[in-house]
């Protein structure tokens, strides 16, 4: 008899103007009988529970172990898109226009020499971790290590917008030789004044962007000019400077402070590109310019570049007679 049936039954016997003791003696030993089978079953149901609880709990930590372990190998970016999509799917290869990043250190070989493998094994784990950092914090995603090089891209798999996407690679980029600074005052305190210094190059273009590679093993990269002229071009930079290309220039030239260094035909190129250098102190720079955009103007105003003020005037006179006839 279930426990509703058998309170009911003993209810009715209280309510009864003749009490039956016997049979509600009977009835009360069957209702508790039936309360510590069910306290039982309920204790069952809660060491299940919990062991449920404990073996999704381990599974969790392994999922998160391993995720972990895979963003090492794999940029953020990838895992992210791989777990929205539910981990089927890889992110299909497609044309995309991105910036590519490109380092490399000066005279990393005579480094070699200098310093014994147990030492160097340490110092360049500590610098590719730092770079690693100021990557993340840019948003840009980490294509490989090469050797003592640093291929990093802005634009895929999730762009911000192509200027956009130019200006987080620049500012990753003065974030690093910062960065960079500072690790060697402090490799200088632990004894190792060893000449550390980094080229840069950065250029825009389209790349085929995707996984490459074999059945078996991939690897999410991008292919194409602009990450040859990256290359190219932090060869033809000086050390500790940030070079770029003049596809890259004309897409964050009102929000970082460039000087033009030369115009060369890079190595497999046919026709001549114009370099900048990003200047390192963009400080002083961003207090003495002006730059603002929105629908129907965009306004760029670097005071220490003007060469005729004149010119300038009777723009500015011309836009502002062109603002007032507007508002009649």
């Amino acid at each position: 008899m279930k426990s509703d049936d058998l309170l009911k039954k003993i209810t009715q016997q209280l309510q009864s103007d003749e009490l039956d003791k016997d049979n509600l003696t009977a009835d009360l030993e069957a209702l508790i009988k039936l309360y510590h089978k069910q306290d039982r079953q309920l204790d069952r149901l809660t060491k299940l529970s919990d062991n449920t609880q404990a073996k999704l709990s381990k599974t969790n930590a392994k999922l998160e172990k391993l995720l972990r372990n895979l963003s090492r190998f794999v940029p953020d970016a990838v895992v992210d898109l791989l777990m929205r999509e539910g981990g089927e799917q890889l992110p299909k290869n497609s044309r995309e226009k991105i910036t590519v990043f490109f380092s490399d250190v000066v005279g990393f070989t005579g480094i070699t020499e200098r310093l014994e493998p147990e030492r160097l094994a340490p110092l360049m784990t500590e610098y590719f971790t730092e770079m690693t950092k100021i990557c993340s914090k840019w948003e840009g995603t980490l294509d490989q290590f090469i050797g003592d090089a640093i291929v990093i891209f802005f634009g895929a798999p999730a762009s911000k917008g192509v200027e956009q996407d130019a200006i987080q690679a620049i500012g990753m980029a003065l974030d690093m030789q910062q960065r960079i600074s500072t690790l060697r005052a402090k490799w200088a305190s632990e004894g190792m004044s060893l000449p550390f210094n980094v080229r840069m190059g950065i250029s825009t273009g389209y790349c085929n962007v995707g996984n490459f590679g074999s059945h078996d093993r991939l690897h999410y990269t991008a292919i194409g000019t602009a990450v040859n002229s990256a290359a190219r071009i932090q060869s033809l930079s000086k050390p500790d400077n940030v070079m770029i290309a003049e596809d890259t220039y004309m897409l964050i030239r009102d929000h970082y402070k460039c000087t033009k260094t030369d115009t060369v035909v890079l190595h497999g190129h046919k026709h001549a590109t114009t370099l900048y250098k990003v200047e390192n102190d963009q400080d002083n720079w961003r207090a003495n310019t002006i730059t603002a955009s929105s629908d129907g103007y965009r306004f760029y105003f670097d005071p220490s570049e003007v060469t005729n003020t004149d010119i300038v005037k009777n723009l500015l006179r011309s836009a502002l007679d062109e603002l007032d006839n507007q508002t009649k």
